[in-house]
């Protein structure tokens, strides 16, 4: 990212936090690898780095380690901000998203037991660099299968080009925008009938007094009823 997010070491501890409380809903990557020599070009002018960092591959182990593992969610929360939520947010839930009959068999088996180290020298990212370099994570796939077929085991990677498939999507997700009409009923106007008919004040009828603004003598910095 250019400028950084935050370069404050409690950042990162403060964003996990709101991940557990529910403040925020899921992790992504918008992953985009440029080289080191690529991200040079912005050397004396941040706004000429071209924006994108890894993260696809080592997304789920870094929110395994730093959620999971160190006990600020729970595996089930763990699939929401992983998964389902991003589903239900581009809305092709329960297509994607969960393990069901009719669902896309997209799966993971996950180990939670197995860690890995991080690094440039083994990753599948086409850089020269990884953010998390070093960075020892609890928490390995250890089978990916996409639509039926497993194209990741035994940490070697089996994809071809040409197989992806273009899923269209509906506006309007039910997770987004549901509460829309609930909120806009809640905060409508409502009208107050009220009775205005003359009523016995001391034997005589009492018609409503109407209350005017009066312009003040001398100019208008004031209004006087």
């Amino acid at each position: 990212m250019s400028p950084p997010l935050s370069r404050h070491p409690s950042t990162k501890d403060a964003l996990m936090d709101m991940l557990a409380a529910g403040e925020l809903h899921l992790v992504g990557t918008d992953n985009c690898t440029f080289t080191c020599k690529q991200k040079q070009l912005g050397m004396s002018d941040f706004t000429k780095i071209p924006n994108g960092l890894n993260g696809l591959e080592d997304r789920m182990s870094v929110v395994w380690e730093k959620g999971v593992h160190r006990g600020k969610i729970d595996p089930m929360r763990f699939v929401q901000i992983t998964s389902s939520a991003a589903a239900k947010i581009f809305n092709i839930y329960p297509r994607k998203g969960r393990i069901a009959i009719g669902s896309d068999a997209d799966v993971v088996i996950w180990n939670p037991n197995q860690s890995r180290t991080v690094s440039k020298a083994t990753h599948h990212h086409a850089i020269d660099y990884n953010v998390f370099e070093g960075q020892v994570l609890h928490g390995v796939a250890e089978t990916t299968i996409s639509r039926g077929k497993i194209v990741w085991m035994n940490n070697e990677l089996n994809v071809e080009a040409g197989t992806g498939r273009f899923v269209p999507l509906l506006p309007y997700a039910p997770i987004a925008f549901a509460s829309n009409a609930q909120r806009a009923k809640a905060m409508a106007f409502r009208s107050v009938q009220r009775d205005l008919k003359p009523e016995k004040l001391n034997g005589q009828n009492s018609e409503p007094v109407v209350l005017r603004p009066r312009m003040p003598a001398g100019g208008c910095s004031s209004i006087q009823f």
